[in-house]
């Protein structure tokens, strides 16, 4: 029986856990705003995986905007990737399902792009507790979550990685990016922006486009 991989690498140089905070070779642009140097040449590509599970997500809509989400998987160290095209997210596919009554489900995306403008991840930083969002999953399913948890964590501190991890307890939605202030290379942003959501009111039809 193969072993669950688990997530393990919060940051190793320019490769960035979770969330993916491309950063620039250039120390002379460590004040530039970070749109501006977060460049797609930076971004190493996710872990592509293959998701066989109906019931796995395919967007996420938060504050009436829809995000598409990928199956992504963890590489050797550890390290999560989001998809390089940043209006997508990335669902870490050994993480939870959704509706699966348990466990976290892992979702991460890209802040901004300096060919690409801001990504979707970017309006994770002005969630607020009690806002709803929604995963649409490949059975043609809706399922709602409310935020209850705002969590940002220095890159250089320790992480929930209990949590992130977990696959028994609560059934949680965690979105995951980067945040705080702009330091330039190696870390790009300062820190890991974690979003945590319950699920809440009935699973209901996603509507045929």
């Amino acid at each position: 029986m193969r072993a669950r991989p688990s997530i393990t690498v919060v940051c190793a140089a320019a490769l960035v856990f979770l969330g993916g905070c491309a950063t620039t070779s250039d120390p002379d642009t460590a004040s530039v705003p970070a749109s501006v140097t977060e460049g797609k040449k930076d971004m190493p590509p996710p872990v592509e995986a293959i998701a066989d599970d109906p019931a796995a997500p395919v967007s996420l809509t938060l504050d009436g905007v829809t995000a598409p989400t990928d199956p992504v998987a963890t590489d050797a160290s550890g390290t999560l990737l989001p998809p390089q095209d940043v209006s997508r997210l990335g669902w870490w596919v050994d993480s939870a399902m959704p509706g699966g009554g348990s466990g976290a489900i892992v979702v991460t995306g890209h802040v901004d792009d300096v060919d690409q403008g801001d990504g979707f991840a970017a309006r994770f930083a002005d969630v607020r507790e009690g806002d709803e969002l929604t995963v649409s999953t490949g059975d043609g399913r809706a399922r709602e979550y409310r935020v209850d948890r705002l969590l940002s964590v220095g890159k250089e501190g320790n992480l929930p990685l209990d949590e992130i991890n977990r696959l028994d307890g609560p059934e949680t939605l965690l979105l995951v990016t980067c945040g705080g202030e702009f330091v330039g290379p190696p870390l790009g942003y300062a820190n890991n922006d974690f979003v945590f959501a319950v699920p809440t009111g009935p699973v209901a039809e996603v509507p045929a486009p």
